[in-house]
């Protein structure tokens, strides 16, 4: 009798055992290359798949390579395919892309701003690259945040790592921008020469979309108005300071 109920037993639990299994780990999935999930999405914003379908923009939709996110007053949050996240800033237009073609970008921001967070880079992995209309960005793991004003110039602002940022110019040298560092790359030319980000620059330059620099100052203006001389003023007697 004993005997016959510990073969019940053990027949049961090896019947058991795949599904207890199966249960612990679970099958993962992975996304397709040059794919993003939505993490996020707040306030407005439109998904266009590569065949020029609208996308319902919401959380949890994937997006593969070639669909287009554009954003009004609102912000998206990606999850790429290596694990690095992407935030979209409102009055944007992003193009996801498969880094294993082309020009081996990962995603191109045509205007507006993006944040960005890139998982490290081990050994010989590739690069994360992107592309704007006037330059090239690749890093191996770091934070920074990309800007593309509407005179297509890019600003590239740097928290954490190392940034390469290169202008489209041939012949340009890229310029390699240390946290803290910013550069500016105007269309068809080279990347300028990293500058110290002042406080309440970078991050807070969303404000400054209209114009050329961090802030949102046009810095060939402030230099124009620097080299020009400064009219006198009066004081309270009526003299010249």
């Amino acid at each position: 009798m004993k005997t016959s109920q510990c073969i019940r037993i053990a027949s049961l639990l090896a019947l058991s055992l795949p599904v207890i299994a199966q249960n612990a780990q679970p099958e993962q999935t992975s996304l397709p290359f040059g794919s993003a999930v939505v993490s996020e999405v707040k306030g407005e914003a439109v998904f266009t798949s590569p065949q020029g379908t609208p996308v319902v923009a919401q959380r949890g939709v994937t997006l593969v390579a070639e669909s287009r996110i554009e954003t009004t007053k609102g912000t998206v949050l990606l999850e790429l395919q290596d694990g690095s996240q992407v935030l979209i800033k409102g009055h944007s237009n992003v193009l996801l892309k498969a880094p294993n073609q082309g020009k081996g970008y990962w995603l191109e921001l045509f205007i507006g701003k993006i944040m960005a967070k890139v998982q490290k880079r081990l050994g010989g992995a590739p690069s994360f690259r992107m592309g704007t209309p006037s330059a090239v960005i690749t890093v191996r793991g770091t934070r920074f945040s990309v800007e593309v004003n509407k005179k297509l110039k890019t600003f590239v602002d740097v928290y954490e790592g190392l940034v390469e940022v290169a202008g489209l110019l041939e012949g340009s040298r890229p310029v390699l921008i240390k946290p803290g560092f910013f550069t500016g790359v105007a269309p068809d030319r080279g990347a300028d020469d990293p500058r110290e980000m002042s406080p309440g620059e970078g991050t807070g330059r969303e404000g400054g979309r209209e114009g050329e620099g961090p802030g949102g100052r046009n810095q060939e203006d402030q230099q124009r108005n620097q080299s020009q001389p400064r009219t006198p003023t009066q004081n309270s007697e009526g003299k010249p300071d």
